[in-house]
């Protein structure tokens, strides 16, 4: 709110003050009043001046949420499926409209407004929705190898790009980075806001706290001459900054016993006008770091990095499972992906209208995905699975129980102890690390009742056509198989034996661009005694 001028503050002074000098029977004074209006009007003029500015203010942000609002609703699904479009999205909430609230509190009609934003809010993003887009950002630079500067200039797909971030932007990343210690990103990110500000001409974000970050990135990830050369730039904006200088300091002292060391070492110190090659190692966790991951991440990337030893068999045909009556009429088109395991893609099994019935349906039921915890047995959100789930039952609807019976037909596989269909909707780089369907002996079988047994087969059904990315993928195998509308994946998760396959470990790779629906049924042991009979031999 704007404060009040402070003649007008000395007007109604003096104004208060005549009262008691009864200014009507005094012409001089009333002359000395006539300067005071003229006084005045100048001061309100001043003041309609200062509220314009803030209702042009208001204006502009409002013109701004409809311009935004009428580009987005054009297609607001595959908008939001850039990831950098939800970021910029969620920031509008989190960091531009409490700005909107500063300059409409405490004005004339501003508590209607202002309570109508309070009803809004169930529906807004949030901080955590905030902190949640930059860390699947973050996640999609790793694993697809991106760098910031794709990121930011939003051309990190070939067709659903960006409008470009702002160093302010960069800064965001690069301060979620550091409250987490994450000095890899932080450094990578406040680096990208400071090359993004030589090109601000109205800067977005304080140089001074850009490079504030940048040193202490540097410094954490053992640079400290850049982080000192850094911290020289930020010198130059604020000379007597007590911590840079003392920074500097300190950064001098470890620089001369790093250069006292490699003298007594007979090795050759670097020149002070030079800077060395700068480090950035990303640091992960034990699992993170393991081979494991590491061929998880590749797969995504597309890259072919085990071989497949019977690639020259593969095949594609028609089959009517065994002349199922379901598919004599209509024979199952069917791409094989490996041949030991067996794992295969169906073709056109489901139609775009029992998808979008089925869309329409779960929509309002998606809650965030579960884990089972193997320590307890229950069921947890976690890290490595981001994505929102619904279950549905055959009962709910004739196309939940067509589907069903189509997958049986397929597969030869008895419902009775089948689990409910799960539909799952992957959001922002929403991913499911691999992991295994069935649960693994003396670790997980508490997760499935004995009347059931352990999870046999897997089917999955592929809802769209994803943009870049969303690959499902086998980590022990290398298959990569990728979403496409109307298709179904299929594989056996345990042995002929009963034993679990741990070869079937598999993972959804985080969605890069575009939306993922997928319906998972995943079949048990009992009841499947006569569809598929167990082997005579251990692992066979």
């Amino acid at each position: 709110m704007a404060k009040p001028s402070p003649i007008l503050l000395l007007v109604i002074t003096h104004a208060i003050a005549l009262v008691n000098t009864e200014i009507f029977t005094a012409l001089t004074t009333l002359t000395k009043a006539l300067q005071y209006e003229k006084a005045l009007a100048g001061n309100l003029r001043e003041y309609v001046k200062l509220e314009q500015e803030r209702l042009q203010k208001v204006l502009e942000l409002a013109d701004s949420y409809e311009r935004h609002a009428e580009t987005a609703l054009v297609d607001a699904e595959s908008y939001v499926a850039n990831p950098v479009n939800a970021y910029l999205f969620v920031k509008t909430f989190t960091t531009d409209l409490p700005k909107t609230k500063e300059l409409v509190s405490g004005k004339q009609n501003s508590e209607e407004f202002l309570q109508l934003l309070e009803d809004y809010q169930p529906y807004l993003p949030d901080e955590e929705d905030f902190e949640g887009v930059v860390a699947a950002i973050l996640r999609l630079q790793d694993t697809y190898q991106l760098t910031s500067q794709q990121i930011a200039d939003g051309t990190f797909t070939p067709t659903n790009r960006s409008p470009p971030m702002s160093a302010l932007d960069c800064f965001n990343f690069g301060a979620f980075a550091h409250k987490y210690q994450d000095h890899y990103h932080a450094l990578i990110w406040m680096d990208e806001a400071y090359q993004r500000l030589q090109q601000e001409s109205n800067h977005t974000v304080s140089p001074s706290s850009v490079l504030d970050y940048l040193a202490f990135a540097c410094y954490n990830q053992g640079n400290v001459h850049h982080a000192k050369h850094w911290t020289l730039e930020w010198l130059k904006l604020e000379p007597n900054h007590d911590r840079a200088l003392s920074n500097i300091l300190y950064f001098n002292k470890e620089i001369e016993q790093e250069q006292a060391k490699l003298e007594s070492e007979g090795q050759s110190t670097p020149h002070p006008d030079v800077l060395p090659s700068l480090k950035n190692p990303r640091v992960t966790d034990e699992y993170r770091s393991g081979k494991e991951f590491q061929v998880y991440e590749a797969l995504c990337r597309g890259e072919d990095v085990l071989p497949n030893p019977h690639v020259h068999k593969l095949s594609c045909y028609y089959t009517t499972s065994g002349d199922n009556p379901l598919l004599v009429l209509a024979p199952v088109k069917v791409e094989e992906y490996y041949l030991d395991p067996y794992i295969v893609l169906y073709h056109d099994v489901i139609s775009d209208k029992e998808i979008k019935i089925i869309k329409e349906i779960s929509t309002p039921m998606l809650k965030r995905a579960t884990v089972n915890d193997p320590a307890t047995g229950k069921l947890v959100t976690a890290h490595y699975r981001v994505s929102r789930s619904a279950w549905l039952k055959d009962e709910m609807n004739d196309t939940i129980q067509t589907l069903s019976n189509r997958i049986s037909a397929i597969t030869h596989l008895n419902m009775e102890q089948a689990e409910d269909l799960q539909i799952q909707n992957y959001g922002i780089g929403g991913q499911y690390e691999p992991h295994c369907d069935h649960a693994r002996r003396h670790k997980e079988m508490s997760a499935f009742p004995p009347e059931e047994g352990n999870r046999i087969a897997t089917w999955i059904y592929y809802f769209d056509e994803v943009d870049a990315g969303g690959l499902t993928v086998f980590t022990q195998l290398g298959a990569k198989i990728p979403p496409k509308k109307g298709s179904a994946a299929f594989w056996f998760n345990l042995k002929p034996d009963g034993q679990g396959n741990d070869l079937m470990r598999h993972a959804g790779c985080p969605v890069l661009s575009g939306s993922k629906w997928v319906a998972n049924k995943w079949f048990h042991e009992r009841g499947q005694e006569f569809m598929q009979p167990c082997g005579l031999a251990p692992n066979k």
